[in-house]
């Protein structure tokens, strides 16, 4: 998928992205990863489809880490043929103590990002309460700052209940596997990817 502004189109339905993180810790340190996968809401029932008919036994979800290397190669795969854009932010070097710190800064990038390219609606997979509403705090202080517009929305969304959800967790775990030297992982994905760094 090429990501073109929504205000460069003409209007219709705005783009909607789905967000996830995955970390990679060596030692004391390591890298927070968060990932966005952005489409067209109205065109995303195949997507849905698709990864539902990815689903193995018992599952309820697609997660990456309870999936074999194999799987996850499949897995690559597949998200990489989808009409979707990938986002990456990758916060470097993180400190084992302070990943809510590695969180707030990525995400902040990841918001301004989306908002640039006319994303209308975000979801966050969920956390505990407290950190939901940390989450949101931080939104509307972005938002007061001027780091993102009041047209973009966050909102909490549950991967027990979205398979868009799915999406991030696969590219943000195939990313923190590239980064651990698994390149074949993240390689289905390029075409699709745009990776950010951000220092710590």
């Amino acid at each position: 998928m090429t990501v073109t502004n929504a205000a460069d189109t003409g209007g219709g339905a705005g783009l909607n992205a789905w967000v996830d993180e995955s970390m990679r810790i060596v030692g004391d340190s390591g890298d927070y990863i968060l990932a966005a996968a952005v489409g067209d809401p109205t065109a995303l029932d195949a997507v849905r489809d698709t990864l539902r008919g990815l689903l193995k036994g018992r599952q309820v979800r697609l997660h990456w880490h309870t999936e074999n290397n194999r799987r996850r190669a499949d897995l690559a795969s597949a998200v990489g043929c989808f009409d979707l854009a990938s986002i990456v932010v990758v916060g470097t070097p993180m400190v084992r103590a302070k990943q809510e710190r590695a969180r707030r800064k990525c995400l902040e990038r990841l918001l301004h990002e989306l908002d640039q390219l006319g994303v209308e609606r975000v979801y966050t997979e969920a956390r505990s309460p407290r950190l939901n509403v940390r989450d949101q705090r931080m939104v509307d202080a972005l938002r007061v700052r001027g780091v993102i517009g009041e047209s973009l929305r966050v909102e909490i969304g549950r991967p027990t209940e979205e398979p868009m959800l799915w999406v991030p967790d696969i590219v943000a775990g195939a990313v923190a596997g590239s980064r651990a030297g698994a390149a074949d992982l993240v390689a289905p994905l390029r075409q699709v990817l745009t990776e950010i760094q951000v220092t710590l």
